[in-house]
Protein backbone atom coordinates (compact mmCIF):
# COMPACT_ATOMS: atom_id res chain seq x y z
CA UNK A 1 0.00 0.00 0.00
CA UNK A 2 2.92 2.16 0.00
CA UNK A 3 1.86 3.25 -3.70
CA UNK A 4 -1.23 5.30 -1.72
CA UNK A 5 1.07 7.28 0.34
CA UNK A 6 1.84 9.00 -3.14
CA UNK A 7 -1.49 9.76 -4.23
CA UNK A 8 -1.01 13.73 -3.57
CA UNK A 9 1.75 13.39 -6.22
CA UNK A 10 -1.37 13.34 -8.54
CA UNK A 11 -2.11 16.88 -7.76
CA UNK A 12 1.68 17.37 -8.73
CA UNK A 13 2.70 15.15 -11.51
CA UNK A 14 1.08 14.75 -14.53
CA UNK A 15 2.22 12.82 -17.72
CA UNK A 16 0.64 11.46 -20.34
CA UNK A 17 2.60 10.45 -23.45
CA UNK A 18 6.03 9.79 -24.26
CA UNK A 19 8.62 12.17 -25.38
CA UNK A 20 12.20 12.99 -24.35
CA UNK A 21 13.59 15.26 -22.09
CA UNK A 22 16.78 15.30 -20.73
CA UNK A 23 16.87 15.05 -17.16
CA UNK A 24 19.20 18.18 -16.67
CA UNK A 25 17.29 20.98 -14.71
CA UNK A 26 18.51 23.44 -17.67
CA UNK A 27 16.69 22.16 -20.33
CA UNK A 28 13.47 21.80 -18.21
CA UNK A 29 11.22 24.80 -18.59
CA UNK A 30 9.28 25.65 -15.59
CA UNK A 31 6.70 27.60 -17.55
CA UNK A 32 5.80 24.52 -19.18
CA UNK A 33 4.09 22.95 -15.54
CA UNK A 34 1.53 26.05 -15.21
CA UNK A 35 -2.08 25.15 -16.04
CA UNK A 36 -4.77 23.18 -15.59
CA UNK A 37 -4.05 19.15 -15.62
CA UNK A 38 -5.32 15.52 -15.95
CA UNK A 39 -4.11 12.79 -14.14
CA UNK A 40 -5.40 9.02 -14.99
CA UNK A 41 -3.87 6.19 -12.95
CA UNK A 42 -4.22 2.27 -12.57
CA UNK A 43 -2.37 0.48 -9.21
CA UNK A 44 -3.18 -2.97 -8.59
CA UNK A 45 -2.00 -4.06 -5.04
CA UNK A 46 -1.34 -7.91 -4.99
CA UNK A 47 -0.96 -8.28 -1.91
CA UNK A 48 -3.99 -7.20 -0.93
CA UNK A 49 -6.23 -8.18 -4.35
CA UNK A 50 -7.20 -4.73 -4.85
CA UNK A 51 -7.25 -2.14 -7.84
CA UNK A 52 -6.83 1.57 -7.31
CA UNK A 53 -7.72 4.15 -10.28
CA UNK A 54 -7.61 8.05 -10.04
CA UNK A 55 -8.86 10.60 -12.32
CA UNK A 56 -7.76 13.56 -10.71
CA UNK A 57 -7.61 17.62 -12.06
CA UNK A 58 -4.96 19.77 -11.12
CA UNK A 59 -4.35 23.62 -11.40
CA UNK A 60 -0.57 24.48 -10.80
CA UNK A 61 0.25 28.18 -10.45
CA UNK A 62 2.95 29.82 -11.16
CA UNK A 63 3.10 31.49 -7.42
CA UNK A 64 4.12 27.88 -6.41
CA UNK A 65 0.82 26.53 -5.17
CA UNK A 66 -1.38 24.32 -6.62
CA UNK A 67 -4.91 23.05 -6.02
CA UNK A 68 -6.57 19.55 -7.26
CA UNK A 69 -9.73 17.47 -7.13
CA UNK A 70 -10.97 14.08 -8.28
CA UNK A 71 -11.65 10.70 -7.69
CA UNK A 72 -10.09 7.88 -6.10
CA UNK A 73 -11.62 4.18 -6.66
CA UNK A 74 -10.97 0.82 -4.78
CA UNK A 75 -11.90 -2.18 -6.51
CA UNK A 76 -12.02 -5.15 -4.45
CA UNK A 77 -13.25 -8.85 -5.08
CA UNK A 78 -16.49 -9.57 -3.93
CA UNK A 79 -17.06 -5.88 -2.56
CA UNK A 80 -18.60 -2.99 -3.94
CA UNK A 81 -16.72 -0.88 -5.69
CA UNK A 82 -15.66 1.94 -3.65
CA UNK A 83 -15.40 5.67 -4.69
CA UNK A 84 -13.74 8.54 -2.99
CA UNK A 85 -13.71 12.33 -3.54
CA UNK A 86 -10.18 13.71 -3.31
CA UNK A 87 -9.15 17.25 -3.00
CA UNK A 88 -5.72 18.67 -2.06
CA UNK A 89 -3.78 21.86 -1.70
CA UNK A 90 -0.04 21.82 -2.18
CA UNK A 91 2.75 24.12 -2.80
CA UNK A 92 5.31 22.95 -5.56
CA UNK A 93 9.03 23.58 -6.86
CA UNK A 94 11.66 22.28 -9.50
CA UNK A 95 15.05 21.49 -7.96
CA UNK A 96 17.84 19.83 -9.69
CA UNK A 97 15.47 18.24 -12.33
CA UNK A 98 12.76 16.83 -9.91
CA UNK A 99 9.78 18.08 -8.94
CA UNK A 100 9.33 18.62 -5.51
CA UNK A 101 5.74 19.11 -3.52
CA UNK A 102 4.41 19.12 0.11
CA UNK A 103 0.60 19.65 0.70
CA UNK A 104 -0.88 21.64 2.68
CA UNK A 105 -4.07 19.94 3.04
CA UNK A 106 -5.48 16.74 1.42
CA UNK A 107 -9.57 16.01 2.13
CA UNK A 108 -10.72 12.73 1.57
CA UNK A 109 -14.43 11.91 1.83
CA UNK A 110 -16.23 8.35 0.55
CA UNK A 111 -18.94 8.96 -2.15
CA UNK A 112 -20.44 5.64 -3.10
CA UNK A 113 -21.09 4.22 0.74
CA UNK A 114 -20.06 6.47 3.39
CA UNK A 115 -21.89 3.53 6.10
CA UNK A 116 -19.11 1.66 4.47
CA UNK A 117 -16.11 3.71 5.90
CA UNK A 118 -16.98 3.03 9.51
CA UNK A 119 -15.98 -0.79 9.26
CA UNK A 120 -13.23 -0.62 6.13
CA UNK A 121 -11.67 2.47 7.27
CA UNK A 122 -9.81 2.89 4.12
CA UNK A 123 -9.54 6.88 4.60
CA UNK A 124 -6.82 5.73 7.43
CA UNK A 125 -4.71 4.58 4.62
CA UNK A 126 -4.27 7.87 3.28
CA UNK A 127 -2.01 9.97 4.50
CA UNK A 128 -3.39 13.99 5.65
CA UNK A 129 -0.48 15.82 4.18
CA UNK A 130 2.75 14.87 2.08
CA UNK A 131 6.02 15.64 0.70
CA UNK A 132 7.20 14.06 -2.12
CA UNK A 133 9.65 13.77 -4.56
CA UNK A 134 9.74 13.21 -8.13
CA UNK A 135 12.30 13.02 -11.04
CA UNK A 136 10.92 14.89 -14.00
CA UNK A 137 11.28 12.64 -17.31
CA UNK A 138 9.91 14.78 -19.63
CA UNK A 139 7.54 18.34 -19.39
CA UNK A 140 6.26 19.88 -22.59
CA UNK A 141 3.59 22.35 -22.89
CA UNK A 142 1.11 19.09 -23.13
CA UNK A 143 3.18 16.24 -21.57
CA UNK A 144 4.64 15.57 -18.22
CA UNK A 145 6.22 12.13 -16.81
CA UNK A 146 7.30 11.98 -13.04
CA UNK A 147 9.16 8.83 -11.29
CA UNK A 148 8.18 8.69 -8.02
CA UNK A 149 11.44 8.58 -5.19
CA UNK A 150 9.52 7.11 -2.87
CA UNK A 151 8.11 3.96 -4.78
CA UNK A 152 10.06 3.88 -8.33
CA UNK A 153 6.36 4.45 -9.82
CA UNK A 154 6.19 6.51 -13.18
CA UNK A 155 2.69 8.64 -13.23
CA UNK A 156 1.81 10.95 -15.93
CA UNK A 157 -0.90 13.41 -16.79
CA UNK A 158 -2.10 15.46 -19.71
CA UNK A 159 -2.63 19.06 -19.99
CA UNK A 160 -6.37 20.23 -20.11
CA UNK A 161 -7.03 22.73 -23.28
CA UNK A 162 -9.12 25.87 -21.43
CA UNK A 163 -12.28 26.72 -23.50
CA UNK A 164 -12.11 30.10 -25.04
Amino acid sequence: MDRIKILPLFAFAFVFSMSTLANDSKTINESNLHGMWNCKHTMEDKNLNMTIDIDYDVNVISTGKSTGSGVLSFKIPNFPELAYSLSDSSHWKIKEGNLILSSTELKVENRSYPELEKILNLRSLLPKKVNESAKILELTKSKLKVQSKSDGGIYACSKIALKS
